[in-house]
């Protein structure tokens, strides 16, 4: 397990924020899995609550913001040749 921040609607801002536990998603073929250590919640992932871009994102609730994120890659896909195991990044998820 692992935890997180979601929502699960449109709205409500930081009061409908929720610390939750969620099981620990599998990379598929061509992504890789970060531990995270450091996370921002940007004007962007504001703007997804509230729905500016509704309907396409977020695609379904509850949802997990976060867009910047920083930690170390844990798990690679078997596609993946860019990023080992062990490795430190900072990414912009899209």
């Amino acid at each position: 397990m692992m935890r997180a921040v979601q929502y699960s609607k449109y709205g409500g801002g930081v009061a409908d924020l929720k610390h939750v536990e969620v099981p620990v998603p599998s990379p598929k073929k061509d992504e890789v899995l970060i531990k995270v250590e450091t996370a921002s919640i940007n004007p962007i992932d504001w703007k997804l609550q509230d729905g500016v871009a509704r309907p396409f994102l977020p695609r379904k609730f509850p949802h997990i913001p976060g867009t910047d994120v920083a930690g170390e890659v844990v798990q690679v896909g078997s596609e993946v040749q860019s990023f080992k195991v062990g490795e430190n990044v900072v990414a912009v998820l899209g």
